[in-house]
């Protein structure tokens, strides 16, 4: 008997199999995702990551688990990347949560337009919402395929999602191909798989895999020749089945006992695809292949130069033949391969014009500006002034949410435009500056280097070495931003507007480089200079920011006003959030917590429209250290890890050391020793210049978790060597906490270093004579003095005028400094009320470690039966969940969602989502269901 399968028996494919068609090869995967699947329906959410190269299956496997979750009741939203739609921003998600069933959005909302108008925060705080709204009825399976053609925004909305959903019943299954790279995608997914994904890697299929391939799609077992043959295919099941696929159109497949025959050439098979039609059709094909695998018909006539209407007997044609296939009102190539033949097989010129004409098409027939430029990118030739217009404009749209594909664009821009175009000097200052606020800054400055080597206007290079200086200063590189702002300013025909904002360029590096008084000096010249509100506010900001740390706090906030006072005046209308930063963290400083509190609120309003996200990373970093300052570390850590988050995703890498530093000291407080020192390793690695604040903070950090750690003394006190160098007279190594003065004294007398000891001292009481009317740091003299000269009463009183700020672990730490000098001279009862005080504000902190420390040295005092037990708080169960962590548990267990617990208690949405991940590990629970079960059987 013989017999040839039919092409679209043959088809039916490990990649578009019916349900019932086994995976062959693949057993160890399908079930790795069944329990992920069976997880989400349980009310367990979760990410699963497939990578593997183009044919080995991915989708196939995502359609598996599709197939899954439907018959458990999950609601599956399946969504792919294109390689022509990089450039339309979030359009995989997008796509995915538009094709639920029910949709999750509708089909009008976030259309391409509108979300230029979001900023990302915004974007991605709507998207939360509308699968929060979802998830509450049932769980969701998200499958994003092909991410390694997505856009950065897609891959800052997911990785943003993915931890703020992760207690919600949302399964994540992304899919990828090792090539191209992306290192954004590249991050997340190792994010990702340390956070607990699964990563399935499929390799090629193992011979008895492709056996049973085989098999299974011919309906006979291969012979030793057709084996021979498919193991041309490396394992490739795509292969495997196109190669069948051929044979059997081909008529070389003679089915009996055995069968196998020829195999023709690779070339041949791909001209095979496309001669079983007529040449019209193929041309159809050939034009359709330049606009990707999906595509609309009008802009396809358009190059074409014809009406849709003309097109419908090659459409039918390629449709009947199995060469297209519908897809909704678009068409689609049923398979990549076949996409790709079509393409392939036109010549590298026609595919340039083609593609040039794809880019008007385009835009004449309605479609995006982006789509438009991903087609220019490709296909314009140097001088093409349109498409430099063209890719100009899509560089503008998506600078907001994207500047960094922003930035490409430009550059494109830039590579069209002819040596002596006059507007090639200007783009290249946009495309640089793009490429800083992208956070590519080696990208920025080899571009800038290079544009300085040529003979620029002399206003784009003293506007280009004014964006270096500024970058530069604010990573730390003080010597080379003073360089650039210096050149500039010495060029002749500078307008004022630039030259006000070198010198506050300069003054930024003098600040950075340890030089407070030249920085003010400098930013004295900018505001003589500046004849805009703008300029002189935002020098008025640094000089604040520079007397903050010379420990004249009441100067800094005069400045901060006189700034807040200019910039509210801007003719443009423009918010300035910086301000609020700026003037919270300088109330904080003077002991003005609620205030504080009330700029940082302000300037969290002002950041959410397009082009603003940028700015609440400042904001992050405010609040984490406002917490931690009012000894609410939990808060302190929540609000330091969402800053975290969002300045990785936004690669505002200048602001990772200082969140570090704060997650660092919180961490060390609470006894998370490992936690603590892995954010030190990753803030250490984000540190551009030794003498910048965010080294100096992490120093202090470093030092706060060794110390707590019980480490050596000598080495706590090596790691600030740095900032003993400064004292007596360097005021700003002590001034962002009165607890540092006291903490180096402490440490000095204990290595024995008199002289560090007698400086650190002198140091602290210049800042308490300084700002007299802040408690905490007229209360930190004392201590230190106390410390200094061994005086007990000293340090009662400094514990005593603790008492009245706002600041609890430096209250506590005062008290056990007290203790301890009470306790040396026999003073035991007095010794015992100063321990249980900061034993009291300890706990209360969640100071774990300190708090154990004291409690362990009261049970030395009053003996065994007259103090706490010497036990530290459990690590695990319901005893272990700190107040604001049951607090939102017993929310969360009566049915309210994150947003509204949230609201119900003033937290952010991020600082609830970290409160209920941390009580889903302490107390072994998966899902909200389980949570309300233990709460419930808790609160009886």
């Amino acid at each position: 008997m013989t017999g040839r399968p039919t092409r679209a028996e043959v088809r039916s494919t490990p990649t578009s199999s019916p349900p019932h068609r086994p995976l062959y090869g693949r057993e160890t995967e399908v079930r790795r995702l069944g329990e992920s699947v069976a997880a989400a329906a349980a009310g367990q959410g979760g990410v699963v990551v497939v990578d593997g190269t183009a044919g080995l299956g991915k989708s196939r496997l995502v359609l598996e688990a599709a197939i899954q979750a439907r018959r458990l009741g999950v609601a599956v939203a399946p969504g792919a990347a294109g390689k022509f739609r990089r450039t339309t921003p979030l359009a995989p998600l997008l796509e995915a949560m538009r094709n639920s069933s029910p949709p999750i959005l509708s089909e009008t909302e976030f259309a391409p337009a509108q979300v230029l108008e979001y900023g990302a925060t915004r974007l991605i705080d709507q998207l939360e919402t509308a699968l929060r709204g979802t998830v509450a009825r049932h769980p969701v399976l998200i499958t994003l395929d092909d991410l390694q053609w997505s856009d950065l925004l897609t891959v800052v909305a997911v990785r943003a999602l993915t931890e703020r959903l992760a207690t919600s019943p949302v399964l994540w299954l992304l899919s990828r191909r090792p090539w191209p790279s992306m290192p954004t995608l590249d991050t997340l997914v190792s994010d990702l798989a340390a956070a607990g994904a699964v990563r399935l890697q499929l390799a090629p299929l193992p011979p008895a895999a492709v056996t049973g391939v085989a098999g299974d799609l011919l309906g006979a077992t291969p012979d030793t020749m057709l084996l021979e043959l498919l193991d041309k295919c490396a394992g490739n099941p795509s292969m495997i089945v196109d190669l069948l696929s051929t044979l059997a159109d081909d008529h070389e497949l003679v089915i009996d006992a055995a069968f196998a025959r020829l195999r023709p050439a690779p070339e041949q098979r791909l001209r095979g695809w496309l001669t079983q039609v007529g040449p019209l059709t193929r041309q159809l094909l050939s034009v359709a292949s330049i606009f990707g695998r999906t595509f609309d018909l009008p802009p396809v006539a358009r190059v074409l130069h014809c009406q849709v209407a003309e097109l419908l007997p090659s459409i039918d044609e390629a449709l009947g033949v199995g060469l297209l296939v519908e897809e909704g009102a678009r068409l689609s190539f049923q398979h990549a391969l076949v996409r790709e033949a079509a393409y392939d097989a036109l010549p590298a010129d026609a595919r340039k014009s083609l593609h040039r004409e794809a880019a008007d098409a385009l835009l004449g027939t309605g479609g995006s500006i982006s789509e438009a430029a991903a087609h220019a990118i490709i296909g314009a030739e140097r001088g093409d002034t349109h498409f430099v217009a063209l890719l100009v404009r899509a560089s503008d749209e998506v600078a907001a949410d994207d500047p960094g594909a922003a930035a490409d664009l430009r550059l494109r821009a830039v590579d069209l435009m002819p040596t002596a175009d006059a507007d090639r000097p200007q783009r290249l200052l946009e495309a640089t500056g793009l490429l800083f606020r992208a956070g590519r800054r080696t990208d920025a400055l080899t571009l800038a280097e290079d544009a300085l080597r040529a003979d620029l206007p002399v206003d784009i290079e003293a506007r280009l070495r004014c964006q270096l200086a500024d970058s530069l200063g604010i990573a730390g590189y003080s010597a080379s931003a003073l360089h650039h702002a210096t050149t500039a300013l010495g060029l002749r025909g500078v307008d004022d507007s630039t030259r006000a904002l070198l010198y506050a360029a300069a003054s930024k590096a003098h600040l950075v480089a340890g030089d407070a008084a030249a920085a003010l000096r400098a930013g004295e010249q900018a505001i003589t200079v500046g004849t805009r509100p703008v300029r002189a506010g935002r020098a008025l900001l640094v000089m604040a920011a520079a007397e903050r740390v010379r420990g004249r706090l009441t100067r800094a906030l005069e400045l901060v006003d006189r700034a807040v006072d200019l910039l509210a005046g801007d003719p443009a209308g423009v918010q300035h959030p910086e301000t609020s930063w700026a003037r919270g963290r300088t109330l904080m400083a003077l002991d003005r917590f609620e205030e504080a509190q009330a700029a940082f609120d302000a300037g969290s309003r002002w950041v959410g429209a397009a082009g603003t996200e940028y700015l609440d990373v400042p904001g992050y970093i405010s609040r984490a250290m406002l917490q931690l300052q009012r000894g609410r570390l939990d808060e302190a850590v929540a609000e330091g890890n969402s800053g975290l988050i969002q300045a990785e995703e936004l690669g505002l890498s200048v602001h990772v050391p200082v969140l570090c530093a704060v997650l660092a000291q919180a961490h060390a407080y609470r006894g998370e020793f490992e936690p603590g020192r892995r954010r030190l390793r990753r803030g250490v690695s984000a540190v551009s210049e030794p003498r910048s604040v965010g080294a100096q903070q992490l120093a202090w950090a470093t030092a706060a978790l060794d110390e707590a750690a019980g480490e050596d003394p000598s080495r706590v006190l090596a790691e600030l060597s740095s900032a003993s160098d400064q004292l007596p007279n360097g005021l700003q190594a002590l001034a962002f906490d009165p607890m540092a003065g006291p903490f180096l004294v402490r440490l000095a007398r204990r290595v024995g270093d008199a002289a560090l000891a007698g400086m650190a001292a002198e140091a602290t009481d210049a800042l308490g004579r300084i700002n007299r009317g802040v408690t905490s740091f007229v209360a930190a003299a004392m201590q230190a003095g106390g410390l200094l000269d061994d005086d007990a009463d000293r340090l009662v009183a400094a514990a005593r005028a603790f008492e009245a700020s706002p600041r609890p672990l430096a209250r506590a730490r005062a008290a056990e400094d007290a203790a301890q000098a009470l306790l040396q001279r026999g003073r035991r009862a007095q010794a015992v009320e100063q321990f249980e005080s900061a034993l009291a504000g300890y706990t209360d902190a969640g100071a774990v470690v300190l708090a154990q420390r004291a409690r362990e040295r009261l049970a030395d005092v009053t003996g065994p039966r007259g103090g706490t037990p010497a036990t530290g708080n459990p690590s695990f169960g319901w005893a272990s969940l700190t107040a604001a962590e049951l607090r939102v548990a017993r929310l969360a267990a009566v049915g309210l969602t994150n947003r509204a617990i949230a609201d119900e208690l003033g937290l952010s949405p991020h600082t609830v989502e970290s409160h209920l991940r941390h009580s889903f590990r302490k107390l072994d629970v998966r899902s909200r269901v389980e949570l309300t079960r233990v709460v419930l059987t808790a609160d009886r």
